[in-house]
């Protein structure tokens, strides 16, 4: 379960938004803080997972409490839902390395899209750490875009990476074949050769091919790729 602490000073949306939080599967609500001692005290006793904190509050500002849990609650991470919509506020917020921003009112639907991004989000950072320290081109992309809705996700595919021949592409190299040209390739699935081969420089890109060259018996030596999987 994702442990949340739900920070505002309204309480009456404060108890909305734990009811919304309640409704999504894997996430409970551990507390709730309506003002900046609450706060402090919560996060250093229940050390929640994700806090949803408003940024107007009578006694302190919500951008500074963001700052002190990245400074001393690294694992907890922040999705903001305020009414303020000033552009400073918004981009302080991102900086300040905030998970997610909504703008109230906030519909259930919009909610659980939020979280449920969230909770995918944790999952493949989850995944990632227990695979060991480093980390391929490809997790990262996962981790930056891979939360989003897939019709986001096209929108940052390499230029000339198209997504119905990338689509087309990763079935076929995933057959298991040992090596593979872009010549044979681009003859497999009826694409050209130059195109056939920024496909397979792409999947070297994420790690998921290693390229290296064959000499052959004669003829200029040509590039091959063998799968890592």
């Amino acid at each position: 379960m994702i442990r949340v602490l739900v920070i505002e000073d309204d309480v009456r949306i404060a108890q909305i938004n734990r009811r919304f939080v309640e409704k999504v599967d894997g996430f409970e609500v551990v507390g709730i803080a309506t003002n900046g001692q609450e706060a402090h005290e919560h996060l250093e006793i229940l050390t929640p997972d994700l806090v949803l904190l408003d940024l107007h509050f009578p006694d302190m500002n919500g951008l500074d409490l963001l700052k002190h849990i990245h400074q001393n609650h690294p694992q907890t991470d922040v999705i903001i839902i305020t009414a303020a919509k000033e552009f400073d506020a918004v981009k302080a917020a991102i900086r300040g390395g905030v998970y997610d921003f909504m703008i109230k009112p906030v519909v259930f639907e919009r909610f659980q899209e939020k979280l449920a991004s969230y909770q995918k989000y944790r999952q493949k950072m989850n995944q990632l750490e227990g695979g060991g320290k480093q980390v391929d081109q490809e997790g990262i992309d996962q981790l930056l875009w891979g939360m989003s809705k897939a019709g986001d996700r096209d929108s940052y595919l390499p230029k000339g990476i198209d997504k119905l021949t990338l689509e087309k592409i990763t079935s076929f190299i995933h057959q298991g074949k040992e090596e593979l040209t872009a010549e044979e390739l681009g003859r497999r699935v009826g694409v050209s050769r130059t195109t056939a081969r920024r496909y397979l420089e792409y999947f070297v890109s994420k790690g998921e091919l290693v390229a290296d060259i064959s000499y052959g018996t004669v003829g200029r030596p040509e590039r091959v790729y063998k799968s890592t999987r």
